[in-house]
């Protein structure tokens, strides 16, 4: 019962308090030693809530909107024990029973009908019976309608439905070497000797794939600075930038560091680099990175990357714009993405995004580069922006892997859906 108190209280944080799934995942397994069940039920719940919200409506009288916000949690995971996790005995209605007592006894006997009842009848009952395509879509996958439409109008249908087919797909994590302290054949070596499942990366030349990560931020190589965990997209804009030694270096919105670390790697601690973020509380983490690495000559700052400031006026030989956005190419990593954003939102981030670019264009100086990238899918925050870049007349587009920009995405690349577009002012 414990286990459900954590997973119940998890997941209200997530979906009323807007917190973060890692955030609370880490917060539990600071104090387990083994959350596997806990991790697997969380994340479940959220990558399946429409689809689980649609079978409870047919079996409550109650309406959704109208359920106590626990007492929905405690049946959202009852149902997905039993359908998804293959756990069809009254002991677990017993057990969530009795964690209904405690956040609302009137709605024991409630809660004990409706997961006996799926118990009974599932077969039917975990059926979708809608006819129109979208919602069905939505349903199914677990994926607000507005994200299918996006899709649809930024690609075509046969895209969004490769992509919500991949929304829950299991990924590997990847890891960026040290080069400067391990070379990467060296630490592959290291690790598969420890138990881990290590393979090349097909994306970029510093990273390697682990399928089995558990506890590989506790490894002494971790530690010592032999390899940071980031995604291969990731790593793979700071490889493009491919930033020169002595050069001036400006990182618009860096937090948590990652990027701004590899490029102090890339210069071998011999450029200035300038990482900033608009958030003061995650500046601590690219500290915290630039420590464990022994980085020098990096400068931390805290201003709003869309205002102008007049001191780096043509100051910087490159500047990275990996800027704030929707996150739906990162869905799989991080489900609760999908029910904090709108549409709307989406517009105003690329609007945001455009206002960011046109003041690191007016701080590179000639000859320097601008890269801009993000996580995420869709036209307004990707291909729109990169159209953007085309029109102001200093700007000079540069070819990666011999295209104008790079977007990869989670069923065709089993990555991260990521963007990236590269620019020479002239």
């Amino acid at each position: 019962m414990d286990d459900f108190k954590l997973i119940i209280d998890g997941l209200y944080e997530v979906f009323y308090e807007n917190k973060k799934s890692t955030d609370i995942l880490n917060k539990i397994a600071s104090k387990r030693e083994d959350i596997s069940y806990i991790t697997r039920s969380i994340y479940g719940v959220i990558e399946r809530k429409l689809y689980l919200d649609y079978i409870i409506s047919k079996l409550s009288k109650i309406k959704i909107k109208k359920l106590d916000k626990k007492v929905l949690l405690i049946l959202e995971v009852g149902i997905y024990n039993i359908h998804f996790l293959d756990r069809k005995n009254y002991a677990i209605v017993n057990e969530l029973v009795n964690v209904t007592k405690k956040e609302s006894n009137k709605s024991k006997g409630f809660v004990n009908a409706i997961l006996r009842s799926f118990i009974r009848d599932e077969e039917n009952l975990s059926k979708i019976n809608i006819k129109n395509e979208y919602e069905y879509l939505s349903i199914k996958y677990s994926c607000p309608i507005w994200i299918i439409e996006y899709l649809n109008l930024s690609y075509d249908e046969d895209f969004t439905k490769k992509f919500l087919l991949s929304l829950n797909d299991k990924r590997f994590i990847s890891i960026r070497v040290n080069n400067k302290k391990i070379s990467k054949d060296d630490l592959k070596k290291i690790l598969i000797k420890r138990g881990y499942k290590v393979s090349d990366s097909k994306i970029s030349k510093l990273s390697l794939r682990i399928t089995n990560p558990s506890k590989l931020a506790s490894t002494n190589e971790f530690k010592a600075g032999l390899f940071t965990i980031q995604s291969e997209a990731s790593i793979k804009v700071c490889e493009e930038l491919n930033p020169k030694e002595r050069s001036n270096i400006l990182d618009l919105c860096a937090a948590p560091g990652t990027k701004t670390s590899l490029i102090g790697e890339l210069v071998n601690n011999n450029a200035n680099i300038i990482a900033n973020d608009i958030s003061f509380n995650k500046l601590s983490k690219i500290n915290e990175n630039i420590e464990r690495l022994n980085l020098k000559n990096i400068e931390i700052t805290n201003f709003d990357a869309s205002e102008y400031i007049a001191e780096y006026k043509e100051k910087f030989d490159y500047v990275l714009c990996d800027l704030p956005c929707s996150g739906l190419g990162v869905m799989d990593r991080k489900p609760e993405i999908r029910y904090n954003r709108d549409m709307d939102g989406v517009k105003k981030l690329a609007s945001l995004q455009k206002r960011i670019l046109d003041r690191a264009f007016m701080y590179l100086k000639k000859g320097g580069i601008l890269l801009y990238s993000t996580c995420t899918l869709g036209m307004y925050e990707n291909l729109d922006n990169y159209i953007y870049l085309t029109k102001k007349k200093r700007l000079k587009n540069i070819a990666i892997d011999d295209k104008p920009y790079i977007e990869y995405t989670p069923f065709e690349d089993n990555t991260d859906g990521f963007f990236m577009t590269k620019f020479e002012k002239i």
